[in-house]
C-alpha cells in the first residue's frame, strides 16, 4: 500500500551534468585561447624579426631573447592547452555516461586533475614569461 504513491522520475544528477559541462566549456574557452595568444606571439615576433626568426627558432646555439621567450612560454602555453583539451574531452565523454546511465560513477578527481594539472602549467607559462621578459 505504501508504494501507490510513490513516483520514479529517472531524472540524472543534474548537479553533476551542470559542472560537467562547465568544466568542459571552461576547458574548451581556455584552451582556444592560449592556441589564439600563442599564435599572436609567433606571429608577431616574426613580423618583428623578419625571415630569420624562424632559423632563430630551429638553431639552438643563436636563440635570441624573443625567440627563448616563444620557445619556452610557448612551450608551456601549449602543453596548458592540450591538457585543457583532454579534460574537455574527458567532461564531454563523462557527461554522455551519464546521460546514458543515471547509475554511472562520474570520476570527478580525474577531471578535475587534469584542470588543475592545465591551470598550474598555464600559470607556469605566464610566470617563465615574466621572468625571461624582466630578468
Amino acid at each position: 500500500m505504501g508504494d501507490e504513491w510513490k513516483i520514479d522520475l529517472k531524472i540524472p544528477d543534474i548537479g553533476t551534468m551542470v559542472t560537467l559541462l562547465a568544466t568542459a566549456i571552461c576547458s574548451v574557452i581556455l584552451s582556444a585561447a592560449e592556441i589564439a595568444y600563442t599564435m599572436m606571439w609567433i606571429t608577431s615576433a616574426y613580423e618583428r624579426n623578419g625571415k630569420n626568426f624562424f632559423i632563430d627558432l630551429l638553431t639552438a646555439e643563436t636563440l635570441t631573447w624573443t625567440a627563448e621567450y616563444i620557445v619556452v612560454a610557448g612551450s608551456l602555453l601549449l602543453l596548458s592547452s592540450m591538457t585543457f583539451l583532454i579534460s574537455m574531452m574527458y567532461a564531454l565523454y563523462e557527461l554522455n555516461g551519464l546521460s546514458q546511465n543515471e547509475e554511472k560513477k562520474v570520476h570527478r578527481k580525474i577531471l578535475f586533475g587534469l584542470f588543475a594539472v592545465g591551470l598550474v602549467l598555464l600559470f607556469m607559462a605566464l610566470i617563465s614569461a615574466i621572468i625571461l621578459r624582466y630578468l
